[in-house]
């Protein structure tokens, strides 16, 4: 496996949790493709047991084993066992026969009664720490063949990436809703809408009303009739295209769709492969709606738009580095300049220090931060300026 496939994909990863003209469902068949995989899942139980899929629930086996044979898997069963051990520390990759012996598979009612009617006979999977035990699984069928050490290797340079894309899409509130009331959306720096089926405005937060106060982007929130006040005010596109393509999907997310990403053009003018605004629409639940103290679940007829600046970067300041990640204040400081392209031969100049000191710094940041290079220090510098507060 060429390491440019494998960069496409992470940067794929990304992409989803971004919803910048991607979206998880785009991932499983990478990922397939990859390691010679008839399915791959990946999804979290949510407060009431039942499995939310972020990869691979879209057919009846995935329902199924949602709804009840989640229950009864033994990888399952072993893995979150494993996991609590280790204080929710992200597993290595591990090949199933290494897990569960295939005498003890053969045998189990998950097989029996659902894994062979599925195609399902190999294995290899690894555990991320996202709030509860979230696995992801890779199957093969028998004439496929099992997983080999290599497809493991292969597999250990993904979770580090999911785990952050999947904590930055929990984070962002784009698709797994957390227990944020309005006033909680207003705090970030993130534009957030909730509408309802005929993109009547339920609720803009801060962010938002400053992204759109005087047409600075291609959304704009409009009078839609004589009374202010909720559904008085409608979302729209500044582009007809784009108006419409935005109206479908959120018509369909508050109908019960699953939702989706785009990109918006700022004027009519734009060319659409110049569009700089990615929005994406997803479920809204109850509590953006109600009562904190109400259940929490989703709320149909509205939807949640997730808006983004793809030309406006966003950085942390250094405290929050030295306070996510431990670095010291210096370490922040050379961190957060390669943040837009920089390089060690720029940062070196503008702080006027030796080449050496800079390399020996980057080591440590890329060590304490767990990024595999400086590009990817950028994503995560990105990922930290979600957690900014809105500007007073």
């Amino acid at each position: 496996m060429a390491r440019s496939d494998v960069s496409d994909v992470i940067d794929l990863i990304y992409a989803a949790a971004l919803g910048e003209d991607a979206a998880w469902s785009d991932l499983a068949p990478q990922l397939c493709t990859m390691f010679r995989a008839q399915r791959v899942s990946l999804g979290a139980p949510d407060r009431s047991g039942v499995i939310r899929y972020m990869l691979g629930g879209d057919n009846e086996y995935a329902h199924a084993y949602a709804s009840y044979y989640h229950r009864v898997d033994p990888y399952r069963q072993r893995a979150e066992k494993i996991f609590r051990s280790l204080n929710g520390a992200t597993l290595h990759a591990v090949i199933g026969e290494h897990i569960v012996p295939d005498k003890m598979l053969l045998n189990s009612e998950f097989y029996c009664d659902f894994a062979r009617a599925a195609g399902f006979r190999h294995l290899l999977g690894g555990m991320l720490g996202v709030r509860a035990a979230t696995p992801i699984g890779l199957q093969r069928d028998a004439q496929a063949g099992p997983f080999d050490e290599d497809d493991q290797r292969l597999l250990l340079m993904l979770p580090p990436h999911l785990q952050r894309a999947l904590q930055l899409d929990e984070r962002l509130a784009i698709a797994n809703r957390t227990e944020l009331g309005t006033g909680a959306l207003d705090m970030l720096a993130i534009s957030v809408v909730i509408v309802d089926g005929a993109m009547r405005v339920l609720h803009a937060n801060a962010a938002a009303n400053r992204l759109m106060d005087g047409g600075r982007c291609g959304l704009a929130m409009a009078q839609a009739g004589p009374y202010p006040g909720i559904g008085g005010v409608t979302l729209h596109a500044r582009h007809p295209d784009d108006h419409s393509t935005l109206g479908k999907l959120i018509a369909s997310v508050a109908m019960g769709g699953a939702g989706g990403a785009l990109r918006l053009r700022n004027t009519r003018d734009e060319p659409a492969q110049h569009a700089s605004l990615a929005v994406l629409v997803s479920p809204a639940v109850s509590q953006f709606l109600s009562d904190m103290r109400d259940a929490c679940h989703v709320f149909r007829g509205a939807a949640t738009v997730v808006i983004r600046q793809l030309n406006h970067a966003l950085r942390p300041p250094p405290g929050l580095m030295s306070e996510l990640y431990g670095l010291t204040k210096a370490e922040a400081d050379v961190a957060l300049r390669f943040s837009g392209g920089a390089t060690v031969e720029d940062v070196a100049r503008v702080r006027q220090v030796s080449l050496e000191t800079v390399r020996t710094q980057v080591k440590t940041i890329l060590r304490k931060t767990n990024a595999a290079s400086l590009r990817d220090l950028e994503r995560i510098i990105a990922i930290s300026s979600a957690l900014l507060p809105a500007e007073s």
